[in-house]
């Protein structure tokens, strides 16, 4: 993978911290790392709010269809398993 230098500002106890954890030539796979897991998190959630927003917007619909469709269910709950008729 192709890699691009960037430059990053952040507190100075904060990259003191980065320091002592990922050590001088390990920093850049350090926050790589902690970049790419943050960055799934944020696509993990607005994939988990986009779902929600479809749910909810079609809420309406699936209650209507499950009443629909209630009086054949429950004809076929009455049959039972294994009942020809």
């Amino acid at each position: 993978m192709a890699s691009t230098k960037i430059t990053v500002t952040m507190p100075a106890e904060l990259a003191e911290k980065l320091r002592q954890i990922a050590g001088g030539r390990q920093q850049s796979r350090f926050v790589t790392e902690a970049t790419r897991r943050a960055i799934e998190e944020v696509e993990k959630e607005r994939l988990r709010e986009e779902l929600a927003r479809g749910y909810q917007a079609n809420a309406a619909l699936d209650r209507e269809m499950a009443e629909e469709w209630r009086p054949l269910e429950e004809e076929a709950w009455d049959r039972g398993p294994g009942s020809n008729g």
